[in-house]
């Protein structure tokens, strides 16, 4: 994943790197219970691997704001509790009660550094285009944005209705609200404006 050899790299009109990616397609062992016994099949996959730059610059300012809290805890002698997600920067030895002696954990800061960015993807799509697959993962957010629009903007629940047939048709008025926005937003709108300004534009 690291080796700089075979990636594929893509840049907007500006020249500047979007992007860039390379895949195998292989047979990969997984560990599997069968019959009471663990067995180890062969399943057939591409793995993609991709390397964002903007992604890599918010991940590494993301890493550094989680080891300067590290930093500041094990400088004030926090409990090992209070560490939450950073606590996988520090070293925990020594426990004495519900305190322990830390210490800054440099290996794991210098592996997450030199990850930042990188996205692996596992698909059984061997057939697909790289560049689909990409395309395909980064917009799944759109699904989520789909529900979170059903949840905010139109208010789908609490459904106050009590039969089977009204809470049916309710929930079915909000997906068809939804299709035929993301339509509009899509298709006539090109995709310039967001769902939220769309709505409070109606």
């Amino acid at each position: 994943m690291l080796l700089e050899n075979d990636y594929v790299t893509v840049k907007n009109r500006n020249g500047k790197e979007l992007y860039r990616y390379k895949s195998c397609v292989d047979k990969f062992p997984y560990k599997v219970e069968h019959e009471g016994k663990e067995v180890t099949v062969m399943v057939t996959e591409k793995r993609l691997v991709t390397y964002n730059p903007d992604l890599a610059a918010k991940k590494r300012y993301e890493i550094n704001k989680m080891v300067e809290k590290a930093r500041m805890l094990t400088l004030s002698q926090a409990k090992k509790n209070d560490f939450g997600e950073t606590g996988k920067y520090v070293n925990f030895t020594d426990k004495q009660g519900d305190k322990a002696n830390v210490s800054i954990n440099f290996q794991a800061i210098e592996k997450d550094l030199m990850l930042a960015g990188y996205n692996l993807i596992v698909t059984s799509e061997i057939h697909m285009k790289d560049e689909d697959i990409y395309k395909t993962y980064r917009n799944l957010w759109r699904i989520e944005e789909s529900f979170r629009i059903m949840r905010s903007d139109l208010d789908a629940r609490p459904a106050f209705v009590q039969k089977e047939d009204t809470i049916k048709g309710h929930f079915l008025i909000c997906y068809l609200t939804v299709l035929l926005e993301r339509l509009f937003q899509f298709k006539i709108l090109e995709d310039e404006f967001g769902a939220p300004e769309i709505f409070t534009f109606f």
